[in-house]
């Protein structure tokens, strides 16, 4: 077995960092989602106040612990191995034992950093669609070898992707809201690129306030919020089908829909990021991805997460042969949005330890 290091971080990630993956994935059809510059970046602004450290033998694993140090949190994430459980037993004990010396009695993960950034593993097989924007995915043995270092699942997702032929069900079961949602009382503005600049500011803000209650959810700054959300995030939305509501009395924004295609099976033939105008038409049988949905504390009974998803619906037959449901919360209110509509489903979880069991 090859030697784990122990590498505080302190502002350089070694190359090694970035080519396991490619062995780890090697034929499986899928491979996470990873920009280099990104983690670099986030690495960069995490440091002030997390203390992280990296183990490693440069070849078959990396794993990173992720201590803020302003909470009795602790986190893995960045996980990446073979199927080795001595090479993991090691690295999980390096990064137990510093989790004790810094007061941090619970190790939650796979989360890079926070919710904002990719977390959680897939289990079970691998699902019709193989992977969509920013799923988790992993090979199949991971959820076994946390399972043999006695990590347990603390939380559940699912994704649901729904086929063309069972999307009038959906029409019908919601026509109410789709014949309703023209004369809401708030302003609906399509999340185009424009739109995204012009209320950027006002939607970290919102989403601020609609997860913070979440499980899980950390709080970040507006400059981390945009190494993911950004004028290249919007270039990929769908504008007949992504939203944000507005009312019209206070100025405020109050709910918010995220949706755009899966580009997954032309991103081979992409030399650029994702951008619906460009690569929407190009796509032959579109399937439109619904990944984040949500309203303002103060407007929740008001039905505001039905009339979003009627809005999209306004369009979705012309656009879309099917859609996905992605990374729901087991037990979240949005789930119920398809309960009783026959769906391919995925499911996800999160782990956890605690150290003084």
């Amino acid at each position: 077995m090859s030697q784990v290091e122990r590498i505080i971080y302190c502002g350089v990630i070694l190359e090694s960092f970035f080519s396991i993956p490619e062995k780890i994935y090697d034929g499986l059809g899928f491979l996470p989602e990873e920009s280099r510059v990104e983690v670099e970046a986030l690495f960069q602004l995490k440091k002030k106040d997390h203390d992280i450290i990296i183990y490693t033998d440069h070849k078959n694993i990396r794993l990173v612990g992720i201590f803020p140090q302003q909470s009795s949190s602790a986190y893995f994430g960045y996980w990446e191995s073979t199927n080795d459980p001595k090479l993991n037993s090691a690295a999980f004990r390096m990064l137990e034992e510093d989790a004790i010396k810094l007061g941090k009695p619970v190790i939650t993960g796979p989360t890079n950093f926070n919710t904002f950034h990719r977390y959680r593993l897939r289990l079970g097989p691998v699902p019709s669609w193989t992977m969509f924007d920013r799923e988790p995915v992993n090979p199949h043995y991971y959820p076994a070898l946390l399972a043999h270092l006695n990590y347990r699942v603390s939380l559940t997702y699912e994704s649901r992707r729904i086929p063309a032929a069972e999307i009038q069900k959906v029409y019908r079961d919601k026509q109410r809201f789709v014949e309703e949602v023209k004369k809401l009382p708030f302003e609906i503005i399509p999340l185009t690129p424009e739109n995204w600049h012009l209320y950027e500011k006002d939607i970290y803000e919102l989403i601020e306030t609609i997860f913070s209650g979440n499980a899980g959810y950390r709080a970040i700054e507006q400059e981390e919020f945009s190494l993911l959300y950004n004028a290249q995030f919007a270039e990929k939305l769908c504008p007949y089908t992504a939203s944000i509501f507005r009312d019209p009395k206070s100025g405020k924004l109050v709910a918010l829909t995220f949706c755009h295609p899966n580009y997954k099976s032309i991103s081979g033939e992409m030399g650029h990021f994702p951008s619906f105008e460009l690569d929407y038409p190009r796509l032959k049988n579109p399937t439109m991805l619904a990944k984040s949905s949500g309203v303002h504390p103060a407007y929740r009974k008001m039905n505001l997460m039905n009339y979003s998803g009627a809005y999209a619906m306004l369009s979705f037959k012309e656009l879309y042969d099917d859609t996905i449901f992605c990374l729901m919360k087991t037990d979240n209110y949005s789930r119920h949005f398809t309960d009783g509509i026959p769906c391919e489903k995925a499911f996800y979880a999160l782990y956890e330890k605690n150290l003084g069991e």
